[in-house]
């Protein structure tokens, strides 16, 4: 194993907390806030933009958008609810009362937008009529309408869903605390989005904050360096494939390629060697379990 000089360890030990803490920020602040990856990966640029844009949940919103499709959903989760909880007459009337407030609260939303709303979906319509067009792709002046009506639909919907999504968290909040402490020790459970697809963003959003989270502390602590500075290295990566350098319109990811390369170097290195419970745990191993050649000798 290659030793390193006291200024070297310093350095690398300098570089897994600093990059250890950022994770962890990152992670706390996901948590804190209403973080969504969704926007992350609809902006995608690059040959893998297709795909990233398929892992958005609802991406245009129209399931939300749609007052019978949530409805059924808000009404199914109301059912659930009550069996998961074993909701008495009371509560039940509490639970029916929580779902009537926000189906009047939605459709408030839906029906004083309701102009502007057929008016995106047709705009849906037309988007989808240029994608299925060769030339739009091919000719710079075509391809810079779609993208010019692609920036007006996501402009246009963003203010909806963004209210909507707000009743669907407080509908699922208000739900859950519908029970009593005793009833609420089984658990809460959540409110299941219609049209979901597996891995999309909404499981995503349940997961990378407290992958973020685990990283940091893994690296702070010096635990699991190389596995964990591995993860958040393939983490970032795929960050950059979402904004392909050199793609039209690609946002740059300078920050996040130069973090990439540090935590390759403290998988390299095994940074976690140095003040770090690596080297506890590695010179544990080595007590219990000596290397062969060493074992020999000692007996000779």
């Amino acid at each position: 194993m290659r030793r390193f000089g006291f200024l070297t360890a310093l350095v690398l030990l300098g570089l897994r907390l600093a990059v250890g803490w950022h994770f962890f920020q990152e992670g706390a602040s996901k948590l804190q806030g209403t973080w969504s990856s969704a926007g992350f990966f609809s902006n995608a640029k690059g040959p893998l933009a297709d795909f990233y844009a398929g892992l958005v949940w609802d991406a245009d919103g129209r399931y939300r958008l749609n007052l019978d499709t949530t409805l059924e959903s808000w009404d199914r989760f109301r059912a659930q609810v009550v069996n998961h909880y074993g909701l008495d007459e009371a509560q039940q009337k509490q639970a029916a009362r929580v779902l009537e407030q926000h189906e009047q609260q939605l459709r408030w939303v839906l029906e004083s937008n309701s102009e502007e709303i057929a008016k995106y979906f047709r705009g849906l319509e037309r988007r989808q009529q240029q994608r299925a067009r060769p030339e739009m792709e091919q000719v710079v002046s075509l391809r810079q309408q779609g993208e010019s009506l692609e920036t007006e639909l996501r402009q246009a919907r963003g203010p909806w869903l963004a209210t909507i999504d707000r009743l669907w968290r407080g509908y699922e909040q208000q739900m859950n605390a519908v029970a009593t402490p005793e009833q609420a020790a089984r658990g809460p459970i959540s409110l299941e989005r219609p049209g979901r697809r597996p891995f999309d963003t909404e499981w995503m959003d349940g997961r990378v904050p407290y992958f973020d989270l685990l990283i940091g502390v893994c690296l702070i602590l010096g635990f699991c360096t190389r596995p964990a500075a591995l993860a958040g290295a393939g983490f970032l990566a795929l960050v950059v494939s979402t904004q392909w350098p050199g793609a039209e319109g690609a946002a740059p990811t300078y920050y996040q390629v130069v973090e990439l390369l540090a935590l390759l170097v403290l998988a390299g290195t095994g940074a976690g060697r140095f003040a770090g419970l690596d080297y506890i745990v590695e010179a544990a191993r080595l007590r219990l379990f000596p290397p062969r050649l060493a074992t020999q000798e000692a007996r000779t």
